[in-house]
């Protein structure tokens, strides 16, 4: 869901099936992102904590490198319930 809105900022309701809170809510982390290069999720406290975890699974993952492809990563994340796939991504050795 999350990779839909971002890829369809204009009309997400209607291109992805989202709620408009679900829209708010991604549309919010991108700009926190943009605005912030330090991990700060408060604008997450609202979420799940399972949801939390995944959020701040994919960041690492996109931010320190990691193996794999962290968006089907996520995605697969948010349809567990808060288990990340580290069989698909990991850390990368060495680091």
């Amino acid at each position: 869901m999350v990779c839909c809105i971002k890829n369809h900022p204009l009309d997400p309701v209607g291109a992805c099936g989202a709620s408009p809170s679900e829209v708010e809510q991604v549309l919010r982390a991108v700009r926190a992102d943009e605005d912030e290069d330090e991990e700060d999720f408060s604008n997450n406290a609202s979420l799940p904590e399972w949801k939390q975890k995944c959020i701040r699974y994919y960041y690492d993952c996109r931010n320190l490198g990691w193996t794999g492809k962290c968006d089907d990563c996520l995605r697969y994340c948010e349809g567990q319930l808060g288990n990340w796939p580290f069989n698909w991504c990991t850390r990368r050795e060495g680091r």
